[in-house]
């Protein structure tokens, strides 16, 4: 008996001779027969298949795909048929396990994507890719184009996890325009099928014919049934059709009813996570995207696969964390992107830019020594390339030896050598350098210029003479570039010439010269190149601020921000001009940024401006009145009240006598009482919350976060818990408080002072009197809500008024620290994803 054949190859074919053996020869140790239906061809493609001995069937073109393939189907004797075009091949590796996917009983078809390296990219459907199917009698293709079997029919399609590799053909291009005409007369004979409208959405995207992509898109989404393999595809080419037009709030409706329908598919939550970092929405942007980032290990089982890979994803998350400043966060992005794909060099610029950033050699040094050991050039040039932009030219200098080891020693090196050392001033060693390169070399244009900048640099005017007019004799050297360096050479020498505006190439050369100057503390160099960067793209702006703050010159910030026009842009520029200033400590430069042109929403910058300002302002005030602050120790707990806590299974290590021990180090008895509190609210025990919470701020008056929870809890429900208040017999702890009326107006104080109703706060503080042991405290929040309400002279008089100053001072300070920690808290609330907030609540402490 002879044994059933398992994989049948199967190609359509027309004059394909150039591509056909490669792909029989790839494949032909992999499957059982070659069927080949060829479209009379004119060229050896019959001949070629012959040779690999295919069954080759010569048929009359009837402009009909399914036709075609369904009579491959028919003349295939595999169990198994495989659907190539000649100009496609898979690897030997995945070859081997594709093979391996038949034994699986279950499934009825695979998809094989396809990396196609065309530089005309076109959106293709999911279906395109359904290549390997059973060979079934009931398995039969329909439409004459974008051709199909009907998900009715062919069920538990898997990924194969095997790629297609397409050769770019150049001729295939009216290919296309055949597709669509046929595609046309599918539509015209059947108006309402979901399949058909959306190919032609794809079809008119590809066009960038975005509104009426949208109109077929969208009525094959209103007819479309959720099973069908190419439904998630659908919702995605019609989310990106209306992004296109900028209908964003459109494109986030189809993208949430895409995310409810296919949970899975995780390119839904990347493009609205790159939706709303258009929209500046941070925060949900970094949610969407970091839930698809934990989805993505559950995507294997979404058939199709979602196309948008795992480094885009990290490379986005990235983008946006660098964006709001969260630096550290934006590195570890970076990093893992750059791991998955260390073929991408911007990912690792982008590296270098934020490892400046943060201030962080290391990971450079150690990139660049892996780049060494691998004797990875690419990687190599990159990291040397980010090291000279950072003007770390000595490095860039150790390390060439190791360059010249890989790419040869040359001109290009003798180039980079003579930059190093012409920026570095050892001018003698750069014109050694340059004397290696001649004039015919690609390098020489260059390198003439960078002399010319170099000495600029370093005052060597005569020298730029001479090159000038080797400049000027240069032929390749375009004309607008002489007459900017000549024009440079009379601004630079104050000869006052006539201002022009720049062309993009041009303002790099002034805007890098201009870096350089600032560089080596040539400041007024650098000021005589502003009003010509001021005549360049307003969106250059921004660089060109930060430059100036990091020299804290807030006349030329100002300056350039007058030549702003747009909100918008002020908005950037007033931003990172101000993260800037953050990083210096420039604080009273960075409220005079704030203040520039309308007031605008500044984000997280605006809460750590506003509080790094307060606690200076507050420091300045204490240092004026020659006041310190006296240390504070919190009260530690009897055993018995450790025992208590133990009781509540708050502290899981508290399992015996010396734990317990350990434990009367580590707690306060205000801490145990905030945590018995947490305890009972969780379990939504309201009043005996409450009631521990009072019992931590006897022990602890000042305690900020105790202090937080009995203001919410009392906002909550002002009546049952004033009433608890009045009616409760006390027992009171601690040493603070001596009487219960003492304590209801020192809390009631508390609460108003925290809700910023500072005048009924100081009511309440009032009623406590000289003779009461909590008088410290009630004149500490009185001396802080003066402060606070602008009344800065009258509270530091009270200040200098008392006798026992030092513990007011201290804990009018704790009041004042805890009123900004406070405000942060409300900034973190609104900005969760804020790492600027996150380490100012720290730094704080």
């Amino acid at each position: 008996m002879v044994k059933k054949k398992l994989l049948s190859l199967c190609l359509i074919t027309e004059n394909d001779a150039k591509y056909l053996s490669n792909c029989l020869e790839n494949m032909q140790e992999y499957v059982d027969e070659i069927i080949i239906v060829d479209r009379a061809s004119r060229d050896l493609t019959s001949e070629i298949a012959q040779k690999f001995g295919a069954n080759v069937y010569q048929k009359g073109w009837e402009n009909d795909y399914s036709k075609a393939k369904n009579f491959c189907l028919n003349q295939a004797q595999g169990r198994w048929a495989l659907f190539l075009q000649a100009n496609e091949i898979i690897s030997t590796q995945q070859l081997k396990e594709l093979r391996q996917l038949l034994e699986n009983p279950n499934v009825e078809g695979y998809l094989l994507y396809i990396d196609n390296f065309s530089q005309n990219y076109r959106i293709t459907s999911p279906v395109q890719s359904l290549r390997l199917i059973r060979n079934r009698k009931e398995f039969q293709y329909k439409y004459k184009a974008f051709e199909r079997i009907p998900d009715e029919l062919l069920s538990n399609i898997k990924d194969s996890g095997i790629r297609i590799v397409q050769q770019p053909d150049l001729e295939s291009s009216g290919d296309f325009d055949q597709l669509s005409l046929l595609l046309e007369k599918d539509l015209k004979k059947n108006p309402e099928d979901s399949y058909l409208q959306y190919m032609y959405g794809i079809e008119l995207l590809n066009q960038q014919r975005f509104e009426e992509s949208i109109k077929y898109l969208e009525k094959a989404r209103q007819n479309v049934n959720f099973d069908y393999l190419f439904a998630p595809h659908l919702y995605k080419c019609l989310s990106w059709a209306l992004i296109s037009l900028e209908r964003h709030e459109n494109a986030l409706d189809v993208l949430d009813e895409g995310i409810k329908n296919f949970p899975l598919y995780t390119d839904f939550l990347v493009l609205r996570g790159e939706l709303k970092k258009q929209l500046k929405e941070y925060g949900e942007a970094i949610g969407d995207l970091e839930k698809g980032l934990k989805l993505r290990g559950k995507s294997n089982t979404m058939v199709p696969e979602p196309e948008i890979n795992i480094t885009v994803i990290l490379e986005t998350l990235g983008d946006i964390h660098e964006e709001v400043f969260n630096y550290h966060r934006a590195l570890i992005y970076y990093q893992q992107a750059y791991e998955l794909n260390k073929g991408n060099p911007q990912i690792l610029y982008k590296i270098g830019n934020v490892v400046k950033k943060v201030n962080n050699t290391e990971i450079l040094a150690n990139l660049l020594q892996q780049s060494i050991e691998e004797s990875n050039l690419q990687q190599l040039i990159v990291i040397m390339d980010i090291l000279f932009q950072q003007r770390e030219y000595h490095k860039v200098l150790a390390h060439l030896d190791n360059l010249e080891s890989l790419l040869g020693k040359g001109e290009q090196t003798e180039s980079i050598k003579a930059s190093c050392y012409m920026m570095l001033g050892e001018l003698k060693k750069a014109e050694l350098s340059f004397s290696s390169i001649l004039k015919e070399s690609p390098f020489y244009n260059h390198m003439l210029l960078q002399r010319m900048e170099g000495y600029w640099i370093h005052g060597k005017w005569q020298k730029v003479r001479q090159v000038l007019k080797e400049m000027d004799e240069a032929l390749s050297i375009e004309n607008n570039i002489k007459a900017l360096y000549h024009f440079l050479h009379q601004l630079l020498t104050e000869e006052e010439p006539q201002y022009r505006d720049l062309k993009d190439q041009e303002y790099e050369i002034v805007s890098t010269l201009m870096e350089s100057f600032l560089w080596l503390g040539k400041v007024d160099k650098a000021r005589l190149l502003i009003p010509l960067l001021q005549r360049g793209n307003e969106d250059k702006y921004i660089n060109l601020g930060v430059l100036w703050a990091e020299q804290n010159d807030y006349q030329i910030i100002e300056r350039i921000f007058g030549q702003i026009s747009t909100k918008e842009k002020q908005l950037e520029f007033k931003q990172k001009v101000l993260e800037q200033f953050l990083g210096k400590e420039q604080i009273e430069t960075a409220q005079k940024v704030i203040s520039l042109g309308d007031k605008q929403p500044l984000g997280p910058l605006e809460y750590v401006v506003w509080s790094q300002g307060f606690i200076k302002k507050l420091k300045e005030s204490l240092e004026e009145i020659n006041q310190t602050m006296a240390p504070q120790t919190p009260a530690k707990p009897s055993k018995s009240l450790v025992a208590f806590y133990q009781f509540f299974a708050l502290d899981k290590n508290a399992m015996n006598e010396s734990s317990l021990e350990l434990t009367t180090l580590e707690l306060t008895c205000s801490k145990i009482h905030s945590e018995i509190g947490d305890f009972y609210r969780k379990a939504k025990k309201n009043q005996e919350a409450f009631s521990a919470f009072l019992r931590a701020l006897q022990w602890q008056p000042l305690d900020n976060l105790a202090q937080e929870k009995i203001k919410e809890m009392f906002q909550e429900n002002p009546n049952q818990f004033s009433k608890f208040l009045e009616e409760k017999n006390w027992f009171l702890e601690g040493s603070w408080f001596q009487h219960k009326q003492e304590f209801i107006d020192y809390i009631l104080g508390v609460i108003d002072f925290r809700n910023q109703q500072f005048e009924k706060a100081l009511a309440s503080f009032h009623k406590i009197g000289k003779d009461e042991t909590s008088y410290p405290l009630a004149l500490a929040y009185i001396i802080s809500s003066l402060w606070l309400t602008g009344k800065e002279s009258e509270a530091e008089r009270w200040l200098k008024e008392q006798s026992g100053p030092f513990e007011i001072v201290s804990k009018f300070f704790s009041i004042c620290k805890g009123y900004a920690l406070d405000r942060l808290n409300v900034g973190h609330q609104q900005f969760p994803y804020s790492e600027l907030i996150r380490v100012e609540k720290e730094r704080m402490g």
